[in-house]
């Protein structure tokens, strides 16, 4: 999880970044942000000049992107995991 372009997200912010690692988790094409391939500049300011070019489209963008954030890296969420995660290690160890 890149902590940058979350808390972009979980701002409103709509977020253009390369599909590299793990951000294409965070970013959903076309719904909080856009993608583009790593050293595709031509698409990189395509996309740019269409936030700049449609600003109305920034509060949906925005909307998603935060509900995003809540439902896969809130709190909640990150605690559930960790408590997953404890209870899948107390069951292996029970089996060892």
């Amino acid at each position: 999880m890149n902590t940058i372009i979350s808390q972009a997200l979980a701002t409103g912010m709509p977020v253009i970044a390369t599909r590299h690692s793990g951000l294409p988790d965070q970013i959903i094409d076309g719904r909080n942000g856009f993608l583009v391939d790593e050293g595709d500049y031509e698409a990189l300011a395509e996309r740019i000049l269409y936030f700049m070019e449609h600003g109305e489209i920034w509060p949906q963008f925005g909307s998603f992107g935060r509900l995003h954030v809540q439902d896969n890296y809130g709190a909640d969420r990150l605690i559930d995991s960790q408590i997953q995660y404890y209870e899948e290690m107390a069951h292996v160890n029970d089996r060892v």
